[in-house]
C-alpha cells in the first residue's frame, strides 16, 4: 500500500478521497489561504517509461487548460496546475466540492421524483451551455462525473478529457474517449462535438427516468455498435410514469445525427417547457 504524502507542492495532503487508472485524489490544505482543495495526480512512473502514458499526462495538463478557462456555478474550479516534467510530480488543485454524485445515488430502488430529475438536468446543461460557449467539450459526460452537494446544487466534475476547440468546425478528431454506456455514436470514430455531450446527457436523463441505460452489451465494443445502429427506446415503455414530453426530449437527445439534436440552450427551454406545462 503505497503511503499518503505529507505535502504536494505547496500543498499540505490530509487524506486520499479518491483512487483512478492514473493517479490518485487527495484532499488538502493551501496554507497560503487555508483553502481546502482537491489534488488531483497523476503517476510519474507512467509517463517516464510509456509513450501512450505520456499522452494521457498531456492529455491530463490538458484539463487544466482547457477546464481552467471556465467559471461557472455548475462547473468545478480548477486553482493551479503543477507538472514538473516527466520525473517529477503532476497534479492538478481544484475546488473541493463536497457531496454524493450521481452514480452513487442510482443505485437507489425507487425511481426519484421528476421534477427532482428535470432539475438536475437542467443545471447540467446550464454547465455545458457556458462551457461550449467557451469551446470546451466534456468528452466524458456521465453520473459519476455529476456531483450533487447537499444544497442541491450541481457541480459537472472531470474535464479530464475535454478538449478546447474553436467551434468554427463544430468537431475535434481524435482516438475514442470517452465511457461506451454514455458515449455518442460520432465518438467511435474520434469526433467530438459539443452535441456529443448532449448526447451523454440524453444517456443520464433516460438512467434517471428509467433505472437503466438504453443500450447494454457483454462488451464495449457491444455497446458502442448499439448506440450507432438500434433506435433508443422509449423511456415510457420501460416506466409508465414518464410524460410524452419527457419521451420527446429523451429521444431527440439520442439522436444518432448531432445535428438532429438539441444544444444546450434548446434543451433548458424544452425543460422550462416541460415545467410550464406540469405545473
Amino acid at each position: 500500500m503505497t503511503a499518503i504524502p505529507q505535502k504536494l507542492g505547496r500543498y499540505e495532503v490530509l487524506e486520499e478521497i479518491g483512487k483512478g487508472a492514473m493517479g490518485v485524489v487527495y484532499l488538502a490544505r493551501d496554507p497560503l489561504i487555508g483553502r481546502l482543495v482537491a489534488l488531483k495526480t497523476f503517476r510519474v512512473g507512467f509517463a517516464a517509461r510509456d509513450e501512450e502514458l505520456s499522452q494521457f499526462r498531456s492529455r491530463f495538463v490538458r484539463e487544466a487548460q482547457s477546464a481552467g478557462i471556465l467559471s461557472h456555478p455548475n462547473i468545478v474550479t480548477i486553482h493551479d496546475v503543477v507538472d514538473e516534467g516527466p520525473a517529477g510530480v503532476c497534479f492538478i488543485a481544484m475546488e473541493y466540492v463536497k457531496g454524493t454524485n450521481l452514480k452513487q445515488l442510482l443505485q437507489r430502488p425507487d425511481p426519484f421524483p421528476t421534477g427532482f430529475v428535470v432539475e438536475i438536468i437542467a443545471q447540467v446543461a446550464e454547465a455545458l451551455d457556458y462551457a461550449h460557449h467557451k469551446g470546451v467539450i466534456h468528452r466524458d459526460l456521465k453520473p459519476s462525473t455529476i456531483m450533487l452537494e447537499p444544497s442541491g446544487d450541481v457541480t459537472v466534475m472531470d474535464y479530464g478529457i475535454a478538449r478546447a476547440q474553436h467551434l468554427e468546425g463544430l468537431t475535434t478528431t481524435g482516438t475514442f474517449l470517452g465511457t461506451p454506456y454514455y458515449a455518442a455514436p460520432e465518438t467511435v470514430d474520434g469526433v467530438a462535438h459539443p452535441r456529443s455531450d448532449l448526447y451523454s446527457l440524453g444517456v443520464v436523463l433516460f438512467e434517471m427516468l428509467t433505472g437503466s441505460v438504453p443500450f447494454q452489451g457483454d462488451n464495449a465494443f457491444v455497446v458502442m455498435r448499439r448506440h450507432c445502429d438500434r433506435p433508443p427506446p422509449v423511456p415510457s415503455s420501460l416506466r409508465r410514469t414518464v410524460s410524452v414530453a419527457l419521451d420527446r426530449i429523451v429521444l431527440r437527445l439520442l439522436s444518432k445525427d448531432p445535428a438532429d439534436r438539441p444544444s444546450a440552450e434548446d434543451l433548458l427551454n424544452a425543460l422550462a417547457d416541460h415545467v410550464a406545462e406540469a405545473g
